[in-house]
C-alpha cells in the first residue's frame, strides 16, 4: 500500500512509544505507518487533505494501535502481550457486568479467543479496533455487548457474537455506564466515611449552604463569625473532603493515581454518577449530629 511521505515521517516515530509501553513485537514501521493509513483511510471521511489526514491520524490511539497491529499479523508475542496486560482487566470488567454467579474466568477466556476470530466480514475482531478509543475502552465495550446479549438471550450458542460498535455516541453512553458502575459505590463508600471525620458543625455548614440553600450571611449570622470566614471554612471543608475521598479509595479500594482521577471525573460529568450527598451527610450517626443552631 502506498503510504505518503509526510504521512510515513509523522507517524512512523511512534513505532518507538508502542516498544516502550508494550515491548518489541518485531513491527517495522513501514508495516505500522501502513496499518494506521488504512485506518486513516477508512475514517477521515472528507479530510483527505494533508492536514486533516494528519491531525486524524494523531488524534489516534496509536500506542494501543502498536499492539493491535501486530495481533492482526499474528505475532503470537502480541497476543501473548494483550493476555498479560488485559486478562485481569477483562475479568473484573465481567464480574461487575455479568450476572452474579457467572464463571467469570470462562467468560474472558471466550472473549480474549473471541477476539482472534474472523467476526461476518472475515476479519479478526480484533481488526475493528480503529484507535479512536483507547483499548481498554473499547474492550468495556466488547465485555459490555456481552452481558447484554446473555441477558436477552440466555440460550447456549458455541460461537461468541459480537457487533462492531460504529457509533461512538453509544460507545461513550456505555463506556460511562460501565464507569459508573464500576465507581460509584467505592466513591459512596469513601465519602461516607470522609464526612464521619467532619465535625457535627462542619456537616450542619453543609447542609445549610447546599440543602437549605442559606446566603453565607445568615449562616454567619447564625455561627457569629464573619461571611468571610464561612467562605474560607467551606473552601477548607470541600479540599478537605476531597483530600480525605482520595486517601480513602487509595487505602479502601487499592485505587490507583489514575484510576481515582478517573473516578473524580466520572463523579463531576457522567450522567450515569449518581450519589446523593446531603443523603450521606443525613445519614451520619445521630451521636454525631449537632441539632441545635449555636446562638
Amino acid at each position: 500500500m502506498f503510504v505518503p511521505a509526510y504521512f510515513m515521517e509523522a507517524i512512523a516515530p511512534n513505532v518507538a512509544v508502542g516498544q516502550c509501553h508494550y515491548g518489541d513485537m518485531g513491527i517495522t514501521p513501514d508495516l505500522f505507518v501502513s496499518y494506521v493509513w488504512d485506518i486513516t483511510l477508512r475514517h477521515a471521511g472528507n479530510e483527505l487533505n494533508e492536514p486533516g489526514l494528519l491531525d486524524f491520524a494523531n488524534k489516534l490511539y496509536l500506542r494501543d494501535l502498536y499492539l493491535t497491529c501486530g495481533c492482526t499479523q499474528g505475532l503470537e508475542r502480541a497476543w501473548q502481550t494483550l493476555d498479560v496486560r488485559y486478562r485481569k482487566f477483562i475479568s473484573n470488567l465481567v464480574r461487575y457486568s455479568h450476572r452474579s454467579g457467572t464463571d467469570n474466568e470462562e467468560i474472558t477466556d471466550a472473549l480474549l479467543v473471541s477476539l482472534y476470530l474472523p467476526d461476518r466480514a472475515g476479519r479478526q475482531r480484533i481488526a475493528s479496533y480503529d484507535g479512536r478509543s483507547c483499548l481498554a475502552t473499547w474492550l468495556r465495550v466488547v465485555v459490555i455487548h456481552r452481558a447484554i446479549n446473555c441477558r436477552n438471550e440466555p440460550r447456549e450458542t458455541g460461537e461468541e457474537e459480537f457487533s462492531d460498535v460504529a457509533d461512538y455516541r453509544a460507545l461513550a453512553s456505555l463506556d460511562s455506564l460501565v464507569r459508573a458502575k464500576r465507581y460509584q459505590n467505592m466513591f459512596t463508600d469513601a465519602l461516607r466515611e470522609a464526612l464521619q471525620e467532619l465535625t457535627a458543625r462542619e456537616r450542619l455548614m453543609l447542609l445549610w449552604r447546599y440543602e437549605q440553600d442559606m446566603q453565607l450571611g445568615e449562616i454567619a449570622c447564625l455561627l457569629g463569625i464573619h461571611q468571610s470566614n464561612v467562605t474560607r471554612q467551606l473552601a477548607r471543608l470541600q479540599s478537605r473532603l476531597r483530600e480525605a475521598v482520595v486517601r480513602l479509595l487509595g487505602v479502601h479500594h487499592n485505587l490507583s493515581a489514575s484510576a481515582i482521577a478517573e473516578c473524580f471525573a466520572d463523579a463531576v460529568d457522567n450522567p450515569y454518577f449518581s450519589v446523593p450527598v446531603i443523603d450521606l451527610i443525613k445519614r451520619v450517626p445521630a451521636s454525631l449530629h449537632w441539632n441545635t443552631p449555636p446562638r
